[in-house]
């Protein structure tokens, strides 16, 4: 039984960049106790395993919100509509496309908010690196040369698959190792500011957490 909201994510490296970054909008997992309101945000294992378990964490939140973010790292709309039928299980209207700011309902049967961001932004496909790459400052020209380089270096013998989320995990590491301290993990580099918090990507995911954990409980 769930004793708080929660946030699933994929894997540890979203955990920690969503929270660096919820931080630095204010929302401050630095301090203890957590408000209450504060999602306990939770690592599944993937996304296969985060979508096939979905329907199963709603049931098991008490009442309590919960919120997915899953990548899109494939076709977004066959992603959404495995998405949709979990979520139909869950006596909740749900909408034929994501919506842009990202899908928030209410399970009356469950009692829950639910919520469900896709990554990048509930538009495009991709993964969690490439919502970091809008975080990256705009024209910054390392990020082409990182890119650039990425490339080359195949001819060099770089055997990273040849993937669009291989690819731009790659490149965005290839950027990360030419900060002042290089090679930081995802979310130390969002704290360190070599990642922008302000982008608008970043402001709409926030508005949408805030949506589906900041709002007046169900359940007092």
């Amino acid at each position: 039984m769930a004793t708080r909201s929660q946030l699933r994510v994929e894997g540890n490296d979203d955990s920690h960049a969503l929270r660096h970054l919820l931080i630095r909008h204010g929302v401050d997992y630095d301090q203890k106790p957590w408000p209450t309101w504060f999602p306990c945000i939770a690592e599944t294992g993937g996304k296969d395993k985060l979508l096939e378990t979905l329907a199963l964490n709603v049931r098991a939140s008490s009442g309590r919100a919960v919120g997915f973010v899953l990548d899109a790292n494939s076709s977004l709309r066959s992603r959404w509509e495995a998405v949709a039928a979990q979520l139909g299980k869950l006596d909740l209207e749900v909408p034929k496309e994501i919506p842009c700011e990202g899908f928030v309902g209410e399970s009356r049967k469950f009692q829950a908010r639910v919520g469900v961001w896709l990554m990048p932004d509930n538009r495009q496909e991709g993964t969690l690196e490439h919502f970091l790459e809008a975080l990256v400052q705009e024209n910054d020209p390392l990020l082409d040369y990182a890119k650039e380089s990425t490339e080359n270096a195949r001819a060099h013998g770089a055997r990273y698959p040849e993937t669009a989320e291989k690819t731009m995990k790659a490149v965005l590491h290839t950027w990360l190792a030419w900060q002042e301290e290089p090679g930081l993990p995802y979310g130390t580099a969002i704290r360190a500011r070599y990642f922008r918090h302000d982008s608008p990507i970043a402001e709409c995911f926030v508005r949408w957490f805030r949506r589906v954990f900041e709002a007046v409980p169900i359940h007092p």
